[in-house]
């Protein structure tokens, strides 16, 4: 397959054009009036699903859930964890037992947060029967008896989290988590309004939210738009510059990518939106621990043949994909962790290998006791809604059919058809972006260490592989952690139960005038102390 460069994003058909004019003026026509409210106007690609942070671990919602909500902990310059609603913290020698003193500080319907949110919070989520965390389990295991109380074997009342008293907040460590400040600044972990929640049902889903962040929820026309206004009763409103927030729903990130070239738009792109094409407007780019890779089924035949899921890893062309598609906003992944979380200075297996990915693929059909041509169609599944994820699965078919004439079926469904499939092991390749909030390698690795966690997409299980993240979770020598991590690295890539494609870097444009925001490398921004430098 050959790839064309291009300056420009897309010739809109006439049907096109005047869906562009109907979104504009429906919903822009108030523009210049907020901006000299100091409204930032953002867009998302689709609706929240729900604003309850336990249930955050979508995009879309945590983008939000992050503005109207915060925790013990909030994420600083460069990742670093500084205090929020906590304003202190003591951790033993062990590094586990962790006791957080908490400030006075507020719901937004003026009632007190209390220790005794943070315990109702975090306990309600490792109750197996919310099915809170069933994706991002791994974020609560090292709390002492989390992983039991989430498995059901132990009473979520036997977690090690308690309430001393209304401004004290004790937890118990399975093991010393030099990471675990950065954890309660996750979404998962944030306080809760009890007294709210049991006065609506449907606390969450609609306008009503009580919530504790730097901005509250004012409006939430599903499908359409959500406005977040400034929070009166934040603990920090002096340091909160912005009136609010307004949040366009636009399905299209060419549609968003006008919107901002006309000045409707002051933030397009990366961390919302991801525009696969080559466009001067993303003038900018930060480095993140995004990564691209293909889920393989290694209980359904042939892939159960570790050496075919090499063959077919080793033959992908990643740095034309990379250099064509992403325009040179990435790298090539020959390794499982991005940059900004990598334990190793070497690559792991080499791009583009196609004569080694012949001799494994010769290999595995000897052991599979077939010709090449009884081997049957291997289905690659990806998202039908983003045009860059067929352009993607359109090249790695003719690359595996070039080097090693495999036949690849191409399997396109909207996201969440396309999400349960592979989650629910119907697929061959199933093609998917990801991420880790916490800025440590082992929360990559850890998704793959259980088969039963539905983050382990894969069915694939290695007892040396859990030994080695299990002996790096208890050890405080840093760099016997990196050694034990690296050889968990090199464990899975030996046996291929995802095939790493690419990282990429955040493209993005802003509004000129925009300051203050910080953009992370955890594909986060937090717009808490954002201002536009002629009305600060």
């Amino acid at each position: 397959m050959s790839f064309r460069k291009s300056r420009k994003v897309v010739i809109f058909s006439l049907a096109s054009t005047i869906a562009f004019l109907l979104i504009f003026l429906l919903k822009f026509n108030t523009i210049e009036e907020t901006g000299k409210n100091r409204m930032l106007r953002i867009s998302l690609p689709e609706d929240v699903r729900s604003l309850d942070p336990a249930f955050a671990f979508e995009n879309n919602s945590s983008h939000i859930v992050n503005m109207v909500f915060e925790g013990l902990m909030r994420r600083g310059v460069d990742d670093v964890p500084k205090l929020a609603i906590a304003n202190n913290v003591d951790i033993s020698r062990d590094q586990t037992h962790y006791v957080f003193q908490l400030r006075d500080c507020k719901w937004s319907d003026g009632t007190d947060i209390t220790a005794y949110d943070f315990e109702f919070a975090w306990k309600r989520a490792l109750d197996p029967s919310t099915k809170a965390v069933t994706q991002v389990p791994y974020y609560f295991y090292p709390i002492k008896n989390a992983k039991l109380s989430l498995s059901g074997q132990l009473s979520v009342d036997k977690v090690c989290v308690q309430a001393i008293d209304a401004k004290t907040l004790a937890i118990d460590l399975e093991y010393p988590s030099p990471y675990f400040l950065d954890i309660v600044a996750l979404p998962y972990f944030y306080p809760l309004p009890k007294h709210a929640m049991e006065e609506n049902s449907n606390w969450g889903n609609n306008e009503n939210l009580v919530c504790n962040g730097p901005f509250t929820l004012k409006s939430w026309k599903k499908g359409n738009k959500i406005e977040v206004v400034k929070n009166p009763n934040y603990w920090d409103q002096e340091n909160v510059h912005l009136a609010g927030i307004n949040i366009s729903i636009v399905g299209n990130s060419n549609t968003s990518l006008l919107l901002y070239d006309k000045g409707s738009l002051d933030w397009v792109g990366a961390p919302f939106d991801r525009i696969s094409y080559d466009v001067s407007s993303l003038d900018r780019n930060k480095e993140s621990v995004q990564a691209y890779w293909f889920f393989v089924n290694t209980e359904k035949y042939p892939l159960n043949n570790q050496k075919l899921r090499k063959a077919l890893s080793y033959a992908i062309d990643r740095k034309s994909i990379v250099d064509n598609v992403f325009h040179d906003s990435g790298e090539p992944a020959m390794s499982l962790l991005s940059p900004p979380l990598r334990v190793r200075s070497g690559h792991c297996f080499e791009d583009n290998n196609v004569s080694g990915a012949r001799k494994l693929f010769e290999e595995a059909l000897d052991e599979l006791g077939i010709s090449a041509k009884d081997l049957p169609e291997i289905e690659l599944s990806y998202v039908a809604e983003i045009e860059m994820h067929h352009r993607i699965a359109q090249a790695v078919q003719d690359q595996l059919k070039k080097a090693l004439n495999v036949k690849i079926g191409l399997r396109k469904a909207g996201w969440a058809v396309h999400y349960d499939s592979v989650s629910s092991g119907d697929y061959d390749l199933g093609f998917m972006g990801w991420f880790t909030n916490v800025l440590d390698g082992s929360f990559i690795l850890e998704n793959f260490k259980n088969k039963e966690d539905n983050s382990n997409k894969c069915g694939w299980e290695n007892a040396q592989y859990k030994k080695c993240l299990d002996q790096a979770n208890i050890t405080l020598n840093q760099m016997e952690r990196v050694r034990l991590l690296r050889e968990a690295e090199d464990i899975l890539i030996e046996e291929m139960p995802i095939i790493p494609l690419c990282f990429i870097n955040q493209r993005f444009a802003k509004n000129p005038k925009l300051k203050g925001e910080n953009l992370s490398t955890l594909h986060f921004i937090d717009f808490k102390s954002a201002y536009f430098e002629d009305s600060k």
